[in-house]
């Protein structure tokens, strides 16, 4: 690393060069610092997903980070996992190289031109419809959220067909946290809230909204989780490996005992 900043130096000194020239090389060193032939990979995912990924304090924990340094290490790789990010930020730097595993990504059409997914997933994840307990509507199909306003995280989504049909029949409103929606929900500006229906019900229980929600009986959808590799990273030479185990790890119970373990942290750390 030493010697390719002694060269970035000895480049930029030189008249020829112009500044965007020395700007992409030292952004290309950057980036590299983290990449499989060096020994480390840098692992990113969503910030408020417990119990699979979630932060706490500066950096990323959970069954999906464990999960991913013992992926890792298999091959004699240190997984280094950042502090994860608003998760359309995060998706916006794997795409731009800036990390070499996503923990816990769906299947879109767009998110196929840049990502390998390693099959098989990880694990099925139902999503659910929240409503205020004093603002209860019936709820058995999608065309029952049409006359009703939506909050969804910044950047999720519910599978190929739901969000086709989302951006056609119905009216959802983004916001960045779940913490947002959760309160929108509370006061009223928004009917229901699309989420996981475990992480959902963990945040509820943080935020003291746990008495004020419920979720309907019948599941938005039960979509699929993934760990994902950017096309561009170095480490994409581990795809055929880490679906061995994968496919392995799910043919057992150790995936389930991860989930496990990290929603008994999730109550006993997180939770006060």
């Amino acid at each position: 690393m030493k010697h390719y900043r002694q060269l970035l130096g000895a480049y930029c000194d030189m008249r020829f060069f112009t500044f965007t020239l020395c700007l992409l090389f030292g952004l290309l060193i950057i980036s590299s610092s983290y990449a499989c032939d060096n020994g480390t990979a840098l692992i990113s995912g969503d910030p408020d997903y417990p119990p699979l990924t979630w932060r706490s304090g500066d950096k990323l924990i959970g069954a999906n980070v464990k999960l991913a340094k013992l992926l890792f290490k298999e091959v004699g790789i240190k997984a280094i996992p950042d502090e994860g990010g608003p998760w359309k930020r995060v998706l916006l730097r794997a795409r731009r190289g800036k990390v070499d595993l996503l923990l816990g990504v769906r299947k879109t059409v767009e998110r196929e031109q840049y990502l390998t997914y390693i099959e098989p997933p990880i694990t099925p994840s139902a999503q659910s419809v929240f409503m205020a307990n004093h603002r209860t509507f019936k709820y058995e199909a999608w065309k029952d959220l049409s006359t009703k306003i939506g909050g969804v995280t910044l950047g999720a989504s519910f599978g190929k067909e739901f969000d086709a049909y989302a951006e056609k029949q119905l009216k959802i409103e983004q916001a960045r946290t779940m913490t947002q929606n959760l309160a929108k929900l509370d006061i009223g500006r928004i009917d229901y809230l699309l989420g996981p229906l475990v992480t959902t019900q963990l945040h509820a229980q943080l935020q003291g909204y746990d008495l004020k929600i419920i979720n309907a009986p019948t599941p938005l959808v039960v979509i699929k989780e993934y760990l994902a590799i950017p096309k561009n990273s170095r480490c994409h030479q581990y795809v055929a490996h880490f679906s061995k185990f994968i496919q392995e790890l799910t043919a057992t119970d150790r995936y389930d005992e991860l989930l496990e373990e990290y929603f008994i942290y999730w109550n006993d750390n997180e939770v006060k």
